[in-house]
């Protein structure tokens, strides 16, 4: 059911003065109009609307975890933590940048980010102003952020552009996340 109504609100969004006109001239051709279409929509498109559950993917101590930020090692919840930013992704950052995933090693923290943008050139951003803003906008109280420094590893930003199939890396050290 969830399916069929987010096909009909992808309809009406798209085609809702078509279909204003089409039940103004009859209700039951509108009706059948509708009922055409989103059937149409259901063969040939993906759901408009793809809502994962997490249930589907974490066990309950492991959503309890996450969501009460409850006393574990930092380590496992650091994997925990990576584990859920990246099935909560991708997460459309601003228009030419989305968050895809995140992921941890022995030395850092790493959230990936995919860049795009047909006009922009990737060489013309100054990384040295990209970190300072994320510095300035991180919380450092946060218990994620708490728990990178306590295991002394780095914030790794790193932005892969599409266009230009380049790699670059904003590196916070643990000091850096300190200060």
């Amino acid at each position: 059911m969830k399916r069929v109504f987010s096909h009909i609100m992808r309809l009406i969004r798209k085609f809702g003065f078509i279909l204003f006109f089409a039940f103004v001239m009859s209700p039951i051709m509108g009706f059948g109009v509708l009922v055409m279409a989103t059937v149409l929509s259901m063969l040939l498109f993906d759901d408009p609307i793809d809502a994962k559950d997490p249930a589907d993917y974490f066990t309950e101590d492991e959503l309890r975890i996450i969501q009460t930020e409850e006393i574990v090692d930092d380590e496992e919840y650091l994997t925990l933590m990576a584990k859920y930013q990246t099935f909560k992704c991708p997460v459309k950052v601003d228009q030419i940048t989305t968050w895809t995933s995140s992921e941890i090693t022995r030395d850092a923290f790493i959230c990936n980010y995919e860049i795009y943008d047909r006009w922009h050139r990737y060489g013309e951003i100054d990384m040295n102003e990209v970190k300072k803003t994320i510095l300035a906008q991180i919380d450092k109280n946060s218990c994620s952020v708490r728990r990178i420094i306590a295991t002394n590893r780095n914030m790794i930003y790193r932005y892969w552009n599409r266009r230009t199939e380049t790699l670059e890396d904003i590196v916070l050290s643990a000091d850096e996340l300190r200060s």
